[in-house]
């Protein structure tokens, strides 16, 4: 018979079964080695796929690092690692730009490429060439091109949406009356900041900047006059651009494109060399399998047309794995609209009970609206780390605005301006605007505003100066700014006297889970976030179809899906606030990836 060690070592060896005759005590041994070496043999398995798909991984890094082309387009989905590429790009270069449009992704590159790159939105970019090449400072007002809209309509009677001439690069007659009006407010716009940079350089392409690299992040969601100034900037030095064509989402908003990503990846003719980064190592598996069924869906269904070809696949990695294996399905909930918050809720309290640590929760939702009530609803049950800034986007320039722009220029015809359109009567104000439309030496505002105007303009500009300078100011105009802002006083001095005081109620929120971070936010808002649990809420047709009739998707809504559901790390959930119908989106995902609660 074999001895216990003999038998193991030719077990070990070649993996045979054991005999039938073996005693039962060494049996039972035995099968406890053959099961440890079953379990062995699966971990060198995982081992193996663990390392090819690093090795893979790393291949598609190299292949860019060791490529001789100037100039490379790199299309990258979510949580590809384009920021791990960036860095190894830039490494040991001198005088090196990455340009993005994003605020938030500003900051975040700023942070990872910390000393690596000088990080700028395009607009912040242009701004700093025209102030080099006209040697002073540049002011901006965001609002400009509204502002000058107005005028145009008051003086020409003609609509004119400027940004879109300027983001298409129109040479239009228009454009002349906007640089006009441009030069008397002494300011400039975001959009005609970009376009004036592009002009200049065209006319003058010896002063194109030129840097040891550019790297374009984002390019996805670039328009046709920020396209022209890469081109510019791509005539003197090796550019990068990464994007991701199932991310676009400012089609409409900025009239960007996913043609021009498309066209530098396909076309060899455009000067750029192709690659991709596949593989996901933010999300879960599942999360990766459903975005691949959406497109899928979205393929058979006709949509998407043009778009990139390329792999989006789940990153094998030990942790990665567990967290696979712990969340296999996207949680999809059917409640009524005023529940939505108590879901939240109660899903968080399970989940503090599964992982008993910290974690971070996102909650995207289809309007600033519906971010709004769940965000007091959820303040309501006493969670404390809520992070939400509901951003004031009226398009129309308001006087608090006009009163900053006069609290650095008193004099400035654009502050007094605006300032002048919030507090007078539509026909004064008319009758005071057409007095700057004449073709010879333009008044400035300051000396032909209504006495009793300025003065009222001065007094409130005094209490926005104390309250500046930490200082007490004109109670009686102060009550009448608020007035005028359209704040309540009486309002905000309730909501001082709550705060102070103890809540009626107990919070219906669980003490371990109160401080849980949870931010609340936009689709569009949305990008550049990640969080392990994701919440989309209003996951209907209602709100994720923009078309009236709802069967008619499009490709920016498929985008805007994709882009909500590639935020979460560990687990998503879908939140319908419509009981009666399934979302189309959800119809499109295999049904064994979705256990509905």
């Amino acid at each position: 018979m074999l001895t216990f060690h003999s038998e193991q070592k030719q077990f070990e060896a070649d993996g045979s079964p054991l005999s039938r005759s073996a005693p039962a005590a060494e049996a039972e041994v035995l099968g406890r080695l053959r099961r440890n070496w079953i379990g062995r043999k699966t971990w060198r398995t995982h081992m193996d796929r663990h390392e090819g798909a690093r090795r893979h991984r790393q291949q598609h890094v190299y292949a860019v690092l060791a490529s001789g082309s100037g100039n490379k387009i790199v299309v990258a989905g979510p949580g590809t690692g384009k920021t791990f590429l960036f860095r190894k790009v830039l490494e040991g270069k001198a005088n090196t730009l990455t340009l993005t449009f994003v605020n938030a992704l500003v900051e975040d590159l700023s942070l990872e490429l910390f000393g690596l790159s000088d990080v700028k939105t395009l607009h912040g970019f242009a701004r700093q060439q025209l102030e080099r090449v006209t040697r002073r400072p540049v002011p901006v007002f965001p609002k400009l091109s509204a502002v000058i809209r107005q005028d145009s309509l008051a003086l020409l009677g003609s609509d004119v949406d400027f940004d879109s001439l300027f983001h298409n690069k129109a040479d239009d007659d228009n454009i002349k009356f906007y640089m006009k009006r441009r030069v008397y407010y002494g300011h400039y716009g975001f959009s005609d900041m970009v376009y004036a940079a592009v002009r200049f350089f065209e006319g003058h392409p010896d002063k194109v900047p030129q840097y040891t690299q550019v790297v374009v992040d984002e390019f996805q969601d670039f328009n046709a006059i920020e396209v022209a100034l890469i081109d510019l900037l791509a005539s003197k030095s090796p550019v990068l651009l990464s994007g991701d064509d199932d991310q676009a989402l400012y089609e409409t908003l900025k009239c960007a494109s996913s043609r021009h990503i498309r066209h530098r990846h396909a076309n060899a003719a455009s000067g750029y060399q192709n690659f991709t980064l596949p593989y996901c190592s933010r999300c879960t598996r599942v999360i990766v399998e459903a975005t691949n069924d959406i497109i899928c869906g979205a393929a058979k269904e006709g949509h998407l047309l043009g778009r990139i070809e390329k792999t989006f696949r789940y990153f094998d990695d030990p942790e990665k794995d567990r967290e696979s294996e712990r969340y296999p399905s996207l949680i999809y909930g059917q409640v009524y609209a005023k529940q939505i918050p108590w879901f939240i809720q109660e899903r968080i309290k399970e989940i503090a009970k599964e992982v008993r640590d910290k974690f971070s929760v996102l909650v995207i939702s289809p309007t600033r609206t519906q971010c709004r009530l769940i965000v007091g609803a959820l303040r309501g049950k006493g969670f404390q780390n809520l992070h939400y800034t509901e951003k004031q986007e009226s398009p129309e320039p308001t006087l608090l605005e006009g009163l900053n722009l006069l609290l650095e220029d008193d004099a400035g015809n654009l502050g007094w301006r605006v300032t002048a359109k919030a507090l007078l009567p539509a026909a004064d104000f008319e009758s005071l605007l057409g007095q700057t439309a004449k073709d010879d030496s333009l008044p400035p505002l300051c000396e032909i505003m209504p006495p009793a105007l300025k003065k009222e303009v001065r007094a409130l500009l005094r209490v926005l100066r104390a309250a500046r300078d930490l200082k007490r100011g004109d109670d009686e105009h102060a009550v009448k700014l608020l007035k005028h802002l359209g704040v309540d006083p009486a309002g905000m001095a309730m909501e001082f006297l709550r705060d102070q005081l103890p809540l009626s109620a107990q919070p219906s929120v669980d003490f371990g889970i109160r401080k849980i971070s949870i931010t609340v936010t936009t689709i569009p808002s949305s990008k550049g976030l990640s969080a392990d649990y994701v919440f989309i809420t209003h996951f209907d047709d209602l709100y994720f179809i923009k078309a009236k009739d709802k069967s008619q998707v499009t490709d920016q809504d498929i985008c805007n899906f994709l882009v909500a559901l590639t935020r979460a790390k560990r687990e998503i959930f879908l939140v319908s606030s419509d009981k009666n119908k399934e979302p189309t989106f959800l119809n499109w995902i295999d049904k064994a990836r979705v256990r509905k609660v």
